[in-house]
């Protein structure tokens, strides 16, 4: 899939993890642990674009229901750990996958 292609199919999940200024400036405890997981998520959404845009086959690790659940509020210990778990999940998918990733650049003229 194209660099652009893959920007594009998770644009809007992006969109959903954003940290607002309220989310960044927060002092509590809950602001923080929201602040991780979405950190979090952030970078599980990165590792599958990266299949995405070298067409490697892979799972996403939640389903919508998840997703929601671990975004909305109280954010406690069960979503961050579970966040942290669907990142290291991906991580392990691109691992496994960039080891039949061509690195070859394409030539041009």
């Amino acid at each position: 899939m194209i660099k652009e292609k893959a920007k594009k199919k998770w644009a809007s999940t992006r969109k959903l993890l954003e940290i607002t200024d309220d989310e960044y400036n927060g002092v509590t405890q809950e602001d923080a642990n929201l602040r991780f997981v979405k950190m979090k998520l952030q970078i599980a959404v990165y590792y599958m674009q990266l299949l995405d845009e070298h067409d490697s086959e892979y799972q996403v690790p939640w389903n919508k229901e998840q997703f929601k659940w671990a975004l909305r509020k109280p954010a406690g210990d069960k979503k961050k750990q579970q966040a942290k778990e669907w990142c290291h999940q991906c991580r392990l998918m691109r691992d496994k996958a960039c080891a039949t990733w061509n690195y070859e650049e394409a030539k041009t003229a």
